[in-house]
């Protein structure tokens, strides 16, 4: 299954590189990364540029806030499942993508997420709260989905239908 990552940034020079390395070193082969930029002025576009060749669309300007952003990304996907990492996340280990691909290998799952861990931005090894996994099915695309008031959990994946039957995130 095809994987669309999109990460939404702006002014994120401290912790873009290390979100853009976590999905670069990810060991499933069928991944679309997409970053979304607001327009940053501290950097941040320099260190994007450094990974261009691994992503698969950057957009770059103005936009409305972050769930604007999450949906221009949402709009050029082309992945069977979306994930969003925002630019101060990263994965834990270079498996994550392939764990929840096979998650949605069972045909009733449209929606799961990992163990969130909440760390601190200068100690990455010190944990600061957690947020355990479940695997959940939602409704299907054909019935009736009610758009969500907030996005799903940091760290996400549903699938593409889900999220345009939808018409994206609202906030």
């Amino acid at each position: 299954m095809k994987f669309s990552i999109i990460t939404v940034s702006f002014n994120s020079v401290a912790t873009i590189e290390t979100t853009l390395s976590s999905v670069a070193g990810q060991t499933h082969t069928d991944i679309e990364h997409i970053v979304i930029d607001g327009g940053s002025t501290d950097g941040t576009l320099e260190i994007i540029d450094r990974y261009r060749s691994g992503l698969a669309h950057v957009i770059a300007g103005p936009d409305k806030g972050i769930y604007d952003a999450m949906n221009k990304g949402i709009a050029v996907a082309s992945g069977d499942i979306i994930g969003i990492l925002n630019a101060d996340d990263f994965y834990a280990d270079r498996d994550v993508i392939t764990h929840i691909t096979s998650a949605f290998e069972d045909e009733s799952v449209d929606a799961c997420y990992g163990d969130l861990e909440y760390v601190d931005s200068f100690l990455t090894g010190k944990v600061l709260g957690r947020w355990p996994a479940a695997a959940s099915a939602l409704q299907s695309a054909g019935a009736t989905v009610e758009t969500p008031t907030s996005p799903t959990p940091p760290g996400s994946s549903v699938l593409l239908i889900i999220y345009t039957s939808m018409g994206g995130i609202s906030p």
